[in-house]
């Protein structure tokens, strides 16, 4: 199996590349669209052909950037049902949800809701590795503060994420505190104060950090925001 992280130096976003290089499929998840020469590049070494191009949430600001990396290496664009596409985008996506189940060679991703740091975020699992975007974000993006629900979020934690295997592998869509990778017990330790407080005090202590944060960043403008990790 293939698997390789793929880091935009300037965005800070981590895309994920996934093969099978038995079958030559691939999927990636996230992918920077200043990095798209490279991910074909890594396909054409490897002779793999790029399958689906998953997204695990859209911000309002960039739903016209549905990836020229489906056009230019005939993929498919997956994202969330509720995801909201504008006219600019021009292929037709594929819209998963909870449950469903996404084949490339002989590999299988599973897809998790997992709303709250935009209203249409999902997840995805393979074999003990999860990615889930920005999840972890709770309450520190300042890209993505007006779409934000405190109650979602907690929920999506505590009902989906944090209900997986305590080895489960996180990847996230922006290094949390420098790190790439940790355990979900690792997580649940070091957030432990913020994810063993109550749904209400959860969504005060957001907003709180929003606050104290002060007025948030204009779109377009998504830094690697400071994690509490």
């Amino acid at each position: 199996m293939y698997f390789q992280p793929i880091e935009d130096p300037g965005s800070k976003l981590i895309a994920y590349l996934l093969g099978d290089p038995d079958v030559r499929e691939a999927v990636v998840i996230d992918p920077p669209p200043r990095e798209n020469e490279l991910i074909l590049a890594l396909l054409s070494e490897r002779k793999m052909r790029l399958r689906y191009v998953l997204r695990t949430h859209v911000h309002a600001h960039d739903g016209a950037d549905c990836s020229a990396l489906c056009g230019r290496a005939s993929a498919q664009l997956v994202v969330a049902h509720s995801v909201v596409l504008t006219d600019g985008c021009p292929h037709i996506p594929l819209r998963v949800g909870e449950g469903s189940q996404l084949e490339f060679g002989n590999e299988c991703i599973r897809v998790l809701s997992t709303p709250g740091h935009t209203p249409a975020c999902v997840s995805y699992l393979w074999r003990d590795r999860l990615f889930c975007g920005d999840v972890f974000d709770a309450g520190d993006c300042p890209s993505g503060d007006a779409e934000v629900d405190g109650g979602l979020l907690f929920d999506s934690l505590m009902r989906s994420i944090f209900r997986l295997p305590e080895q489960t592998l996180v990847f996230p869509a922006h290094a949390i505190d420098g790190r790439h990778v940790a355990t979900l017990a690792e997580l649940r330790q070091h957030y432990g104060r913020m994810f063993n407080q109550s749904r209400d005090d959860f969504i005060a202590d957001m907003l709180s950090r929003r606050s104290q944060r002060g007025q948030p960043r204009r779109s377009g403008q998504h830094q690697a925001p400071h994690r509490s990790y």
